[in-house]
C-alpha cells in the first residue's frame, strides 16, 4: 500500500503535465506536450506544416518534406520542476524516402511520498520516455505518406509501465500555389498499466491547412496555418498560427489554441543561418500561456546538412 500514494502523487503531476488541456483518463500524459519551439509558437498548427525530425510527433508524412539530413533538439521548461527533452533525426534515403528517429524524456524532479495515513515516506522520482522510428515517402510530386512506431515507458518510484504505439499521416500540396494540407493519427496503441490499473494512450487525430505567401519580393514570407484536433478524451479543439520571416533570417510567430481548458495564446521567435549552400543552422524560442498554471517555455536548436 505504501507504493500507492507515490503513484497517486505522480499521477496528479502527470495531469499537470497535460496542462489540463485534456480532461479525462488516459495514460502517458506527456505525449500531449508539443515538440519544437517553432510548432508551439505557431499554436501547434502543424498537420500541414510539419517537416524534419519534429514531424514524427505531428505528422510522420512530413519527414518527406525535407530533402536534407536534419537533427533537432528541444528543451522544455514545463510546470513546477517538470522538464522535457526531445532529440530528433531525419535522413533521406537517396530517393527511397526518408527515415526518422526521435527520443523524448520527461523528468519530474523529486516528489514527496506519503503512506495511507499521510505520513511522509521519503522522496521518490518519476519519469517518462518515448522512442520513435518513422518512415515517409513522396508517392507523387504532391502527395506524401508516412508512418511511425513508438515505444513508451513510464516509471514511478519502483513501478514501471510500457506500451507500443503507432502513427500514420498524409500531406499534400494543393492546386493553389503555397497551399498545403495534412492529416495524421497518433498514439494508436494499447493500455499502460501500473500495478492493476490501466489507462489507454492519449490518441489524437489532426487535420489542417497551411498557406505560404511570399511577401516583399520573395525575401520575406508569411505563413498561416490552422488545425482541427480531436483527442480521445475531449471535444474537437482548434489550433491556429502565424509566422513571418524577415529576409528569410529572423522570424516572429504567434498562435492561439481554442477549446482547451487552459491553453491560449502562444508566441515565439526564430533565427536561421546558412554559412554554405547545404548547411543550415536554426534556433527557436516559444512561449505558451497556460492560464492559472502559468507559462511554459521551449528552446530548440537544429541543423540541416
Amino acid at each position: 500500500m505504501k507504493r500507492v500514494i507515490p503513484l497517486l502523487v505522480a499521477t496528479s503531476v502527470g495531469a499537470c503535465v497535460a496542462g489540463a488541456a485534456d480532461a479525462g483518463s488516459s495514460a502517458a500524459a506527456f505525449l500531449k506536450i508539443g515538440v519544437g519551439a517553432r510548432a508551439v509558437g505557431m499554436g501547434e498548427a502543424q498537420a500541414a506544416l510539419a517537416a524534419g525530425p519534429e514531424a514524427l510527433y505531428w505528422n510522420p508524412a512530413g519527414l518527406a518534406a525535407d530533402d536534407r539530413r536534419a537533427v533537432s533538439f528541444t528543451h522544455s521548461e514545463w510546470l513546477e520542476d517538470i522538464r522535457y527533452e526531445y532529440l530528433g533525426l531525419s535522413y533521406p534515403l537517396f530517393g527511397l524516402g526518408t527515415v526518422g528517429f526521435s527520443a523524448g524524456r520527461v523528468s519530474m524532479g523529486k516528489l514527496e511520498g506519503r503512506d495511507e495515513q499521510g505520513n511522509p515516506t521519503g522522496d521518490f522520482g518519476a519519469s517518462d520516455m518515448a522512442l520513435s522510428l518513422g518512415y515517409a515517402r513522396r508517392l507523387w510530386e504532391f502527395v506524401s505518406l508516412g508512418a511511425g512506431a513508438e515505444y513508451i515507458s513510464s516509471k514511478i518510484e519502483n513501478e514501471r509501465a510500457s506500451a507500443f504505439a503507432g502513427s500514420f499521416g498524409a500531406a499534400a500540396e494543393l492546386p493553389l500555389p503555397g497551399l498545403s494540407a495534412g492529416v495524421s493519427a497518433s498514439n494508436l496503441g494499447g493500455e499502460m498499466k501500473f500495478i492493476e490499473e490501466g489507462d489507454p494512450l492519449p490518441f489524437v487525430a489532426r487535420g489542417g491547412l497551411a498557406y505560404l505567401l511570399p511577401f516583399g519580393g520573395e525575401t520575406n514570407e508569411v505563413t498561416v496555418a490552422a488545425d482541427a484536433v480531436k483527442f480521445r478524451d475531449r471535444d474537437v479543439a482548434v489550433n491556429a498560427g502565424l509566422e513571418y520571416w524577415f529576409m528569410k533570417t529572423v522570424a516572429a510567430r504567434a498562435g492561439y489554441k481554442a477549446n482547451y481548458d487552459e491553453d491560449g495564446l502562444t508566441g515565439g521567435l526564430g533565427f536561421r543561418y546558412s554559412p554554405t549552400e547545404t548547411l543550415g543552422l536554426l534556433a527557436d524560442y516559444a512561449y505558451a500561456d497556460m492560464g492559472v498554471f502559468g507559462a511554459t517555455h521551449r528552446i530548440s536548436v537544429g541543423m540541416r546538412f
